[in-house]
């Protein structure tokens, strides 16, 4: 092999070693299962807002096969967080985004509501976010 296609190659090894050294880890299977069954039991402990959750939020936050971010999902929630903040989630929210009705399908919901259930779905149960 020439010198000069064998120093690419290793540029280009050590490139991409250092790009993962960089980002997270991949998810393991083990950690995606424990978010899904976490997603899918977890409730906010004030009554009138899990109830609010239950009904207009857990079908789709809580179910991995429709691409929205899962309840507690910290590492789905935080790009989003970080793009948008909860000013823009908020907008999505009242708006619709993608699969996601306008007011979230919670007609009932004030500000202060969706404000709380992003801020639930967006950290885990020992409340980090990131």
């Amino acid at each position: 092999m020439k010198p000069a296609i064998l120093g690419a190659k290793a540029l280009l090894l050590a490139t991409a070693m250092g790009l993962a050294a960089c980002g997270e880890a991949p998810q393991s299977a083990e950690e995606r299962a424990a978010i899904i069954a976490a997603a899918e039991t977890r409730v906010p402990s004030d009554a009138v807002l899990a109830e609010k959750y239950e009904r207009a939020c857990q079908a789709c936050h809580a179910d991995p096969e429709n691409g929205a971010p899962l309840s507690g999902d910290v590492r789905a929630w935080t790009p989003r967080m970080e793009a948008r903040g909860t000013e823009g989630l908020l907008q999505s929210t009242l708006n619709g985004f993608e699969g996601m009705p306008p007011l979230g399908a919670c007609p009932d919901c004030g500000i202060d509501d969706f404000e709380n259930l992003i801020a639930f779905m967006a950290t885990n149960e020992n409340g980090e976010e990131k």
